[in-house]
């Protein structure tokens, strides 16, 4: 009897392993999503020296939306900013950018949060992408110079999902502010208004929801920048 059980078992065991695939398998680099297109375009340089004097730092993590870091650095650049690519320290060597989910660039970093509590910054701008979000908003550096930055009476930005972070930094209550759709109900629960449009200005907040509102985002970085 115990071997007629066993060889049933047995039996058992070879049907039921060639009977139901594996739900797991590789995955392969033209199988992954690159994520929305993006059509957005640089305007114009009207004056390259903007921003001359000004220093700026853009805060992000790996998973950074593409666009959301590329655009705003380009733009500031183009305009005679010094802006600095501020990362965690576990990942000072650099960040992996993303579309949606698709790497695309390595992101040199500049310095590291904790290093960058000790700068001066004109601005700070903190970008989207979902994971780099969610990086951001637990690492207790980078809240910590959002915080101090903002309560010495200076500008933050903050685009898609980045606007989840203002949350954790302390700055969302009492605001009205936009971001991903993906994070209004964390905005609304934290005491922020909550408003759909591409950008949102404060005295010194500025919003935005996605990349395909980088235009109004950088100009509202603008805004804040020179005092407008």
């Amino acid at each position: 009897m115990t071997k007629t059980i066993t060889i049933a078992f047995a039996l058992l065991g070879i049907y039921t392993a060639s009977s139901y695939a594996s739900p797991f398998a590789p995955v392969r680099e033209d199988q992954v999503p690159s994520g929305m297109a993006y059509s957005v375009k640089q305007p114009a340089v009207e004056y390259s020296g903007m921003f001359s004097g000004k220093h700026v730092a853009i805060l992000a993590s790996h998973g950074v939306e593409e666009a959301e870091i590329t655009y705003p650095y380009e733009y500031l650049v183009a305009r005679g900013a010094q802006v600095d690519v501020v990362v965690p320290s576990w990942a000072a060597e650099g960040v992996v950018a993303v579309r949606f989910l698709k790497p695309t660039l390595w992101v040199q970093g500049s310095t590291t949060f904790e290093q960058a509590q000790k700068q001066h910054y004109d601005i700070l701008v903190v970008t989207g992408g979902a994971w780099n979000a969610q990086v951001v908003r637990s690492d207790g550096s980078a809240l910590k110079l959002i915080s101090n930055h903002y309560r010495q009476g200076l500008p933050v930005a903050a685009i898609c999902a980045g606007s989840s972070v203002l949350i954790d930094a302390g700055l969302a209550r009492g605001q009205v502010l936009t971001g991903s759709p993906v994070v209004a109900v964390d905005l609304i629960n934290a005491g922020a208004k909550y408003t759909d449009a591409a950008l949102v200005r404060g005295d010194r907040l500025a919003t935005s929801r996605s990349p395909n509102d980088l235009p109004e985002f950088v100009g509202g970085i603008r805004q804040l920048l020179l005092g407008h």
